[in-house]
């Protein structure tokens, strides 16, 4: 075996084998030939190769079956190699197979730095790393740190997901990816989009930020940050977030949010919102907690606690709601009060037929009374046993008294001056409005009514029993629903 001996080189290539030197001064005086199980050594790096030219000035062109190993770390097979001892900087060509302990490299060409430990591809690359296959139109990799930078087309390949982005990082150890750009990620659960963030492809945890989302079945998760855990089907949101349910044509913002995917459940606190949409007309219904949930093919929105609610025609407060999405009902609960115009509406329970958006009919529930103020000391007065009001473009049409009907009614003449209040008791009773006015009233069975004129009015004959105004306490916009 023979070399060339090189003075002044800082970083000598040693050559360690080959079967034949072919040296001929006279045609090619900068370079030697070694042909036959060549290696050679440098850096701390075992070349090996077919054959190979070796040039006076510290650099190597290898070919045929190169293998590069550095240490128990990596290993690097090509067809080609360019060796410059003098920058430890190698370039290996086609069918170019990278392999570390955690990972392996296919590409057509690797610019690998010896002293940095970082290859370089230029060209598509594949990686296989246990269950992921990575391709990207570039990339490089850093060995010390088992972190790969991917460029251009990202995509990785996995028996549960697909994804996809622009640039990714990629730890090949803890196998970790991080995104720096549009990423999406597909799979028969749900899909998922992002700007910034990371997935753990071995515990399947992951954070998105940055115009994050989770589009599952139905429903579309946002938020300014997203948790989620593939395995437990669990996603939770931070900040900002939207629940979005594109059947419905309803979503919940708030500030966290729960979604649990196996059960298609979901929960929102911290300035919870439901926003049902219709007619070009919003109604928000605000509580501490408000929470989705599935049983079969029935979807119901259940709101706890605090609850008030405001559309431009129509307020509501409350302790609790429930929202059937089957049958269109709304239902409020525990101390229940709606204003609807002029009227206050209260009862033990409300329950609201739903249409487009509008309500069609309220069913009043125990105690029901339907108060309307008219002046700054008379108020009209509605109350019995079961009460059932229609409605026409959500403005209340008719109200059906079943059972111990008393009403109230301020009297005046034609000059609309206050004469006096008619008191009335029937068992049952059907009222009909126009105008948010009264314009008709059927009395069905024997009604015992009394005309109090103004100046023999006593106080007791003014209001019904369990009479109480809650003016004060209506929704007069949609931030007044945040009001504690």
């Amino acid at each position: 075996m023979c070399s060339f001996l090189l003075t002044n080189a800082q970083k000598q290539i040693e050559i360690i084998h080959a079967d034949d030197f072919i040296f001929d001064n006279n045609k090619h005086p900068d370079y030697g030939k070694l042909v036959g199980n060549v290696s050679f050594k440098h850096e701390g790096a075992i070349m090996q190769c077919d054959s190979a030219y070796q040039y006076k000035n510290n650099k190597m062109d290898a070919f045929g079956n190169i293998k590069i190993n550095q240490g128990d770390t990596l290993k690097l097979y090509g067809k080609q190699l360019f060796y410059d001892g003098n920058s430890s900087k190698a370039i290996i060509k086609y069918k170019v197979i990278l392999i570390d302990k955690h990972t392996k490299l296919i590409t057509e060409q690797i610019n690998y730095d010896l002293e940095k430990d970082i290859a370089h591809y230029p060209k598509k690359g594949e990686i296989k790393d246990g269950n992921n296959n990575l391709v990207s139109d570039r990339g490089s990799y850093h060995s010390k740190r088992h972190l790969f930078y991917f460029k251009g087309n990202v995509e990785v390949i996995n028996k549960d997901y697909i994804m996809k982005t622009d640039t990714m990082l990629y730890n090949s150890k803890t196998k970790v990816s991080f995104f720096q750009g549009p990423t999406t990620i597909t799979s028969e659960e749900n899909i998922i989009y992002c700007e910034n963030g990371w997935y753990n492809t071995q515990s399947n945890i992951s954070q998105f930020q940055k115009n994050a989302s989770i589009s599952h079945k139905d429903f579309i998760l946002k938020g300014d940050s997203i948790f989620y855990d593939r395995n437990k089907g669990y996603g939770k949101a931070i900040r900002n977030i939207h629940l979005i349910d594109t059947v419905n044509n309803l979503f919940i913002s708030g500030d966290l949010g729960e979604y649990f995917e196996k059960t298609e459940n979901a929960m929102v606190t911290q300035n919870a919102l439901l926003n049902l949409i219709a007619d070009k007309d919003t109604l928000f219904i605000h509580a501490d907690t408000l929470k989705s949930t599935k049983t079969e093919a029935k979807r119901e929105i259940n709101a706890y606690n605090n609850v008030k609610c405001y559309k431009s025609d129509m307020q509501a407060k409350c302790d609790s709601l429930s929202y059937n999405l089957q049958d269109s009902t709304i239902e409020l609960f525990k101390n229940p009060i709606i204003w609807s115009d002029k009227f206050q509406i209260t009862a033990d329970s409300i329950r609201l037929l739903v249409s487009s958006g509008k309500i069609k009919r309220m069913f009043l529930r125990q105690n029901p009374m339907i108060i309307s103020k008219e002046d700054s000391l008379n108020y009209n007065q509605i109350k019995g046993k079961i009460m059932t009001g229609f409605f026409k473009e959500n403005k209340l049409h008719k109200i059906v008294v079943i059972g111990g009907g008393q009403t109230i009614f301020l009297a005046q003449n034609d000059k609309k001056e206050n004469i006096g209040i008619n008191t009335t008791d029937c068992s049952d009773i059907t009222l009909f409005f126009k105008k948010n006015e009264l314009d008709g009233i059927t009395f069905h069975t024997k009604p015992a009514a009394i005309m109090h004129p103004m100046d023999k009015i006593e106080e007791k004959d003014k209001l019904l029993k369990g009479f109480l105004w809650r003016g004060d306490e209506q929704p007069k916009r949609k931030a007044d629903i945040f009001i504690e």
